[in-house]
């Protein structure tokens, strides 16, 4: 996987879900209707800082390797402080029903009985980032049928790894920019524009 570098250090990041859906309104009356094109996607914006004018140059380089909207690299959901999962898991379970792409259940294999999955988790199958919105009870199979958002970016098989414990997104640049910005005080810092890389 391409994570960054070390000398990138995240000063911020802000994730954002999209939606593919529209609220229009009748202009001959107040009915309203919501359009759903089953679509999801995640977006994200990047601060980057630098403390030194070496780490400057590295992170310089890093986001020139990327080539652009072109190019793609993962990155931890520790850098939005996420500290999950939030239900017990001993181990990463492992996907236990095959489902197709743009499928919006899951069901997955647990390791013990202690373990959970509950709403809010994040979990990456396949380099996708995903979140549980919805969590059945595990039954005495330790199978838990979950609820995701965005839907399924491509089919998956039993048997199929589950990134739980240490989720990740596939991310690229939105743009074909950017820009080192630097104060008085000698403060480096890049803010980048991103999307989910699928």
């Amino acid at each position: 996987m391409a994570f960054p570098p070390e000398a990138v250090r995240i000063a911020g990041f802000t994730l954002r879900q999209v939606t593919s859906s529209i609220r229009t309104q009748s202009p001959y009356s107040f009915a309203q209707t919501a359009y759903d094109f089953m679509g999801g996607t995640w977006a994200a914006e990047l601060t980057l800082a630098a403390f030194d004018a070496r780490e400057s140059a590295a992170i310089s380089a890093w986001l020139a390797g990327l080539n652009g909207p072109a190019g793609r690299f993962e990155l931890d959901m520790e850098a939005m402080d996420y500290e999950g999962p939030q239900g017990t898991i001993t181990a990463d379970p492992v996907v236990a029903v095959a489902a197709s792409a743009r499928a919006q259940t899951l069901v997955l294999q647990l390791a013990t009985a202690a373990d959970t999955i509950v709403a809010g988790d994040y979990l990456t199958l396949d380099g996708h980032l995903h979140i549980v919105t919805g969590a059945e009870a595990p039954t005495a199979a330790f199978r838990q049928t979950l609820t995701l958002w965005p839907r399924l970016r491509a089919p998956v098989a039993a048997g199929d790894p589950v990134a739980l414990r240490a989720p990740y997104g596939s991310w690229a640049l939105a743009g074909p920019e950017t820009a080192l910005a630097v104060s008085q005080a000698r403060l480096r810092t890049r803010t980048l524009q991103l999307v989910e890389a699928l």
